[in-house]
């Protein structure tokens, strides 16, 4: 009973497509079975028959190996309207046998594993880019394998079910463009005035090479810009520009200000948003669904 459940759970989760090697095979098949028919040769019924099970139990196995193969979401990039970005996928062979020739596919990208032991997991990536801000789901993945042999193609597909939330594009004006006096900047972003012992948690950017090279002690790059920094104000509806514009430029106001950790506030649609209260994700997915 329970290997009947299987087999239909089976039949109802991978489809079986002939491929071109499949009618070379059936030509063969056809070919030996006129020989042994117009002859009587009894050994060609023997070669014919042998071919057609080996076959037949080819498509069997192929279908067991593809049957415990499960895949799951596992995490993403930031997504931009507009931008490609990379998401990862997990891939477990829940059997304790081992399967072979593993191909997924999602849109135009295939990654492809030769070997997936029994029990094992192995984490892929593939990229995705959405026109429009909003909410986005994924590309179904499919799951496909010529094994054992490759006049036959199964293919088991997975639907993902994470919705992801799609940013808008960011464009438009530098912080560092519009904002200098509020930021009271005194020369490039790229000066620094002079450095100081690392702290755990700094950014890695920030460090001094060139000092670890000749005192081997960790230094950290302190610049001019961080001298003097103010709260800035950020408002949809005082910007110039389409809705559309106005978002990406917010969008990319945000992430200036999280890259060079600014403080700020945001006014959208008549609530205001504060950095110190709010991490960047949650706001990036206010402008999202605004």
């Amino acid at each position: 009973m329970r290997l009947l459940q299987t087999l239909l759970s089976i039949h109802r989760t991978i489809k079986v497509r002939p491929t071109k090697y499949f009618f070379l095979l059936l030509g063969a098949i056809v070919s030996l079975f006129l020989q042994a028919y117009m002859h009587n040769y009894n050994i060609v019924y023997i070669m014919m028959f042998c071919i057609t099970a080996v076959a037949g139990t080819s498509t069997l196995y192929g279908m067991f190996n593809l049957h415990p193969v499960q895949i799951k979401f596992l995490s993403c990039q930031r997504f931009f309207a507009g931008e490609k970005a990379r998401y990862t996928l997990g891939v477990h062979n829940g059997s304790d046998y081992t399967c072979y020739d593993l191909s997924l596919h999602a849109e135009n990208d295939t990654q492809y594993i030769a070997r997936l032991d029994a029990r094992e997991s192995v984490t892929v990536s593939f990229s995705a880019d959405f026109s429009k801000r909003g909410y986005a789901a994924l590309a179904p993945i499919r799951l496909t394998s010529y094994f054992p042999f490759a006049h036959e193609i199964k293919s088991k597909q997975f639907l993902l079910e994470n919705k992801l939330i799609v940013y808008p594009k960011p464009l438009g004006d530098s912080l560092f463009d519009r904002f200098a006096a509020e930021l009271h900047l005194q020369g490039d972003l790229s000066d620094f005035d002079t450095v100081s012992r690392f702290r755990q948690g700094e950014n890695i950017g920030a460090i001094h090479w060139a000092s670890l090279a000749k005192n081997d002690t960790l230094m950290s790059k302190r610049f001019l810009y961080e001298q003097r920094r103010n709260t800035l104000h950020f408002d949809f509806k005082t910007l110039r520009g389409e809705r559309e514009e106005r978002l990406s430029q917010l969008c990319l106001w945000v992430l200036e200000c999280e890259k060079h950790a600014f403080a700020f506030t945001l006014a959208l649609g008549g609530e205001v948003l504060d950095s110190k209260k709010v991490d960047t994700d949650a706001i990036l997915t206010k402008l999202a669904l605004y």
